[in-house]
């Protein structure tokens, strides 16, 4: 009889143990640190990655480690144009969608990059913040939704020889990032080359191309102030955006706590303000630091940028040819924006 009572009491004593355990498994599992991947193709010291490493930061904070968002810089992890494929397809959670690399898919959200359609940072901005609605529309079509609007600084081109006025422009082999840029270079009569990001460096080195259409503040991150003597300031746009997104399946699957603090997140480190504020000072710092890097500045007149912008006319009919009833829309709200 007493070894049946000790036999007895072990099995309780198993079975505890056993509900014990069975308790902690699921705590455990809730533990598990959910990581996200953000890829960029900005430098790790440009701004844009130094705010994602800081949002990344804080959300890893407040989550107390539940969550951890990785940036990878300086296309480390995927090439510029294979960005938004990945965001689509969910291989990136989390991820920027830049407007130098839209094609047949979401290219109605570029109204504002259309050449010529602005001419500064701020004046962008303004019109980038009205348009938030009609890119959350677009991008919640292709299963993305949008988090926050930022943009690069203002679009011109660095080159080996200087490009000046409208004729400087013929027979040069200029470096462009997407349809609407190749359009205009070739309206202004140079041979658009497209090519990644990554690549422009070794391009203007070799002397591949004349030149590289992309902002003036990345002569010192990218070093291309070792390989192109000239910034041409031909404003061929205002900024360039750039949209932070998230896979919208990836978002569903997140436990609401946490999408509440990744959205607590950007607005504790002032994600989008930020963001903008960046790109103003970034282009008002290069252009000061350019001479000292040993480049020479080339300001185009401004009858002969009037001229590239009525010549540029033409790419805008291309664009709104390919880009269908919502091309048109974001084109109209985009002008209306614009006070035009």
């Amino acid at each position: 009889m007493q070894r049946y009572r000790w036999i007895v009491a072990g099995a309780a004593a198993l079975a505890l143990a056993a509900g014990l355990l069975a308790g902690q498994a699921p705590a455990r599992a809730q533990q598990k640190t959910v990581v996200w991947n953000l890829p960029t193709v900005a430098a790790p010291t440009y701004f844009h990655t130094v705010n994602y490493t800081a949002f990344a930061a804080k959300v890893k904070e407040k989550s107390a480690g539940r969550m951890e968002i990785r940036i990878h810089p300086a296309s480390s992890l995927y090439p510029s144009f294979e960005l938004l494929p990945a965001l689509l397809d969910g291989r990136s959670e989390i991820g920027t969608v830049l407007a130098s690399y839209l094609t047949d898919v979401l290219l109605e959200i570029g109204p504002l990059e259309l050449p010529f359609m602005t001419g500064s940072v701020e004046e962008h901005r303004k019109a980038a913040l009205q348009l938030r609605p009609f890119y959350a529309e677009m991008f919640a079509k292709k299963g993305l939704r949008l988090l926050s609007i930022h943009a690069w600084p203002s679009q011109q081109i660095f080159s080996t020889v200087p490009i000046g006025t409208v004729a400087d422009w013929k027979g040069k082999k200029v470096r462009v990032y997407g349809t609407d840029s190749a359009n205009v270079a070739r309206i202004l009569g140079a041979a658009p080359v497209n090519m990644a990001f990554g690549e422009v460096y070794s391009a203007l080195e070799k002397k591949t191309v004349d030149g590289a259409m992309t902002s003036a503040t990345n002569a010192e991150p990218m070093k291309f102030y070792e390989v192109a003597k000239y910034l041409d300031y031909w404003f061929l746009a205002g900024a360039a955006m750039e949209w932070l997104v998230v896979n919208q399946k990836a978002w569903d699957a997140l436990p609401t706590d946490l999408q509440q603090i990744v959205l607590d997140s950007m607005k504790a480190v002032d994600l989008e303000n930020k963001e903008w504020a960046d790109a103003i000072a970034a282009d008002e710092r290069a252009r000061k630091r350019l001479p000292e890097l040993g480049m020479t500045i080339v300001d185009p007149p401004k009858e002969e940028i009037e001229k590239a912008r009525k010549l540029a006319r033409g790419a805008w009919d291309t664009w709104l040819s390919r880009t269908g009833a919502d091309g048109r829309r974001g084109f109209e709200l985009a002008l209306k924006a614009l006070g035009r």
